[in-house]
């Protein structure tokens, strides 16, 4: 499976009209945890010279060829004429039914501006798409080997105009805020994919994709010095395929210093559809240790393909490289007093 800041307000309301969003598109659970593929806005968003991150996913392990996602990609900040710009590169692979794959690549910049005290974070993601599918390891009805009762793949299989392998341009783009008032810290996001709305089919017609759109939202709450709880939800849709997932975690915080906070998190989520179809309830897990933040998750079926799969759904682990910034973000000039 697969909106100028009045924050709280805005949370709120993306919290209310989530479960009436309706997309089907490469996805983790973790959404926080892929942030180049969550948003393009999020290329650089983060306190640090440079990150490196990855996430796998497998889903339906009980089911014949299942389904398995995997991303690897970094980004960097820079700053030209004092102004913060990032760039990066996300690579992502799909495996859905042991024979589609799906290969993106997508180089990603964006720009930071601080206004008013508000964090604002625009981004831009040009790539490139690769579909293959082998028809060699299906069967269709003219392949039933009459002499043998069985099906045999070295067959003709009589499929005419049907190529095996296609690849497209796509162009992603989005936007987020964030600002901190005492204790609370929301945050929220926009992004659009597919935008040039591409040509994507193995046949012979003009099949396009739809713009897909995300939102998404958070607000943390910093209840003591060593304690903090995040809610967060993520919407997702295009034509008729909707994901919406949402959550919270409980942050317990073991250690700070100048760079880093070393912490364990553990919470729980929920994943939706546009007709409240429950699909699956997720347990998450992680910690952050100095550089490094690493988060679990598990999905547990809760759709009627539970029947199939026992309730069992995707376990999920991502991986976050943090580098320390090096850039002052405070500045004093000592003086006398008198």
């Amino acid at each position: 499976m697969e909106k100028k800041f009045i924050y709280i307000p805005a949370f709120l309301v993306l919290f209310l009209i989530s479960s009436y969003c309706i997309a089907q598109d490469i996805h983790f659970s973790q959404y926080y945890l892929s942030p180049l593929s969550l948003n393009p806005a999020n290329t650089g968003n983060y306190k640090g010279d440079y990150r490196l991150f990855g996430n796998y996913r497998s889903q339906w392990r009980d089911i014949d060829k299942a389904y398995n996602t995997f991303s690897a990609g970094g980004d960097a900040n820079f700053y030209p004429m004092n102004q913060q710009v990032s760039g990066g590169l996300i690579f992502l692979n799909d495996r859905s039914g042991g024979n589609l794959v799906v290969n993106k690549i997508f180089p990603s910049v964006a720009v930071h501006k601080k206004i008013a005290g508000v964090q604002l974070h625009g981004g831009l993601q040009p790539g490139f798409v690769i579909k293959t599918i082998d028809f060699y390891a299906h069967s269709f009805p003219e392949q039933l080997n009459w002499n043998t009762g069985k099906f045999d793949n070295t067959l003709p299989n009589t499929e005419t105009n049907v190529n095996q392998r296609y690849s497209y341009f796509d162009l992603n783009a989005g936007f987020a805020a964030n600002k901190r008032f005492g204790k609370w810290e929301p945050e929220i996001g926009l992004a659009f994919f597919h935008l040039n709305q591409p040509r994507e089919t193995f046949l012979q017609n003009t099949n396009r994709l739809n713009i897909r759109q995300i939102y998404n939202a958070g607000l943390t709450y910093y209840l003591h010095p060593v304690f903090n709880v995040k809610a967060y939800t993520m919407c997702g849709y295009t034509t008729k395929a909707s994901d919406w997932v949402s959550g919270i975690n409980g942050e317990y915080i073991l250690s700070q210093n100048t760079f880093f906070t070393n912490s364990v998190f553990a919470g729980m989520m929920w994943r939706d559809g546009l007709k409240r179809n429950s699909d699956a309830a997720i347990a998450t897990a992680g910690l952050n240790y100095n550089n490094y933040t690493i988060g679990f998750s598990y999905d547990i079926t809760l759709s009627q393909l539970n029947t199939a799969v026992d309730r069992k759904g995707a376990f999920e682990i991502a991986l976050i490289y943090k580098a320390k910034n090096t850039r002052l973000s405070k500045k004093a000039i000592p003086c006398e007093r008198y």
